[in-house]
């Protein structure tokens, strides 16, 4: 199974490069205009290779950006009017590592800290804050395992895992700066961490998919915190499977359920990848890449949820949402925003008075002119004030910024 998921993230990350197109909206139903393209090596911008997960600092002066090729973090300046320039990037060094295969990355509630996790380097790594206003290494979480190692056959692998971290690909952070949540497709678990009054970071344990226990967590991709931090959810890529964990005041998890694909309703649930939650925490949203679809869940006053909805380009005759990755909300929740690898797409959806998704418009590469392309579309993210649409490019290397409305 550890081959296999190897291959199946190779085909996540799109680490390999291709031909780049322009694109041309679906529907003007949607206003999104073009502001700005940064692209990897041009006119001084670094740190855009295979470009993964973007984040602003709570002040919205500067975007941290995670890359998958350039095994980095790299960081933007963000003036008055969301302009971008690039300010620095840290890679692996002789006083840094845990950057192989950079995935994703959150930021503390005070955006002092950046905390970013590494397929490759199957680590966590921290970076603080210091008095000057700069951004420095602190520290990096990992078992040390090379990544030949950690997705062979060998049996030794599972008494060498002792943080739960192999292939670690997606982080999710409480609001209230407690504890930190890993999700790492070779670990097959979510690993948690605590964060004391000083900030000092520690690991707790890991949930895994065991021999008499099985959540879901085989190829555990993505995981996410409800807003007011009551569940955690972790997305079962090699299972087609998102489990739920009540977690109570302590931060104690206890597991609540778990969806799986053909069962209680659940279609098109086929390799989940991206996960969100509306910010009223009534929705939860699945973008699928192995179906090529966005599905919606309810959520009850008991914190449990139901299918209700699934958009996919083969039932609905709809284009956009092929290897559909990763998806985000409106600070408002009445948009959602899909990015299609494969489909080299931004799908935007409007969430009707039933909590069902409509499409209102696809922006999708056809063309050849790189400037303005979404090849390999890898994320999106909306800023806090729900005026700019970010979308990162795992092929076309490159960071995208949209005017919204």
């Amino acid at each position: 199974m550890a081959i296999k998921t190897y291959g199946l993230i190779l085909l996540i990350v799109s680490f390999t490069a291709g031909c780049i197109s322009n694109h041309k909206p679906y529907s003007t139903l949607e206003s999104i205009r073009e502001k700005q393209v940064l692209e990897d090596n041009q006119r001084g911008v670094n740190g855009l290779g295979g470009a993964r997960v973007v984040q602003l600092t709570p002040d919205g002066t500067l975007l941290f950006v995670t890359s998958a090729d350039d095994n980095s973090l790299a960081i933007f300046n963000v003036d008055a009017d969301f302009k971008l320039t690039f300010n620095r990037i840290f890679t692996n060094n002789t006083k840094i590592s845990g950057l192989n295969g950079a995935t994703s990355l959150v930021l503390s509630p005070d955006g002092r800290r950046v905390y970013v996790v590494s397929f490759y380097d199957s680590a966590l790594t921290v970076f603080e804050q210091n008095e000057q206003g700069n951004y420095q290494f602190l520290q990096v979480f990992r078992d040390g395992l090379p990544y030949e190692e950690v997705f062979s056959e060998e049996s030794s692998i599972k008494k060498k895992d002792k943080l739960g971290l192999l292939g670690a690909y997606d982080i999710a952070i409480t609001n209230d700066n407690s504890q930190l949540y890993v999700a790492s497709v070779a670990s097959n678990a979510v690993s948690i961490f605590d964060i004391d009054k000083n900030g000092n970071v520690s690991f707790n344990h890991a949930i895994r998919d065991g021999d008499n226990t099985k959540y879901g967590l085989a190829g555990a991709v993505n995981v996410i915190l409800t807003p007011n931090n009551a569940q955690l959810i972790v997305a079962g890529f090699n299972e087609n499977a998102i489990t739920i964990f009540h977690r109570n005041a302590k931060g104690v998890l206890k597991h609540s359920q778990t969806l799986n694909n053909g069962k209680d309703g659940v279609r098109n649930m086929i390799a989940p990848q991206g996960l969100a939650m509306s910010p009223d925490g009534h929705y939860l949203y699945a973008a699928c890449g192995g179906s090529n679809a966005i599905i919606v869940f309810a959520r009850n006053s008991l914190g449990k949820y139901s299918y209700i909805q699934s958009i996919s380009n083969s039932d609905n005759k709809v284009s956009g949402l092929g290897s559909a990755g990763y998806v985000t909300t409106s600070p408002d929740g009445t948009r959602v925003y899909v990015a299609s690898e494969s489909d080299n797409a931004v799908v935007s959806l409007e969430r009707l008075n039933d909590g069902k998704l409509k499409i209102i418009s696809v922006m999708k590469s056809e063309g050849v002119k790189k400037a303005d392309a979404l090849n390999g579309a890898a994320s999106v993210y909306v800023s806090p004030d729900g005026k700019h649409l970010l979308v990162t490019t795992g092929k076309g290397d490159s960071l995208i910024v949209y005017s919204l409305h």
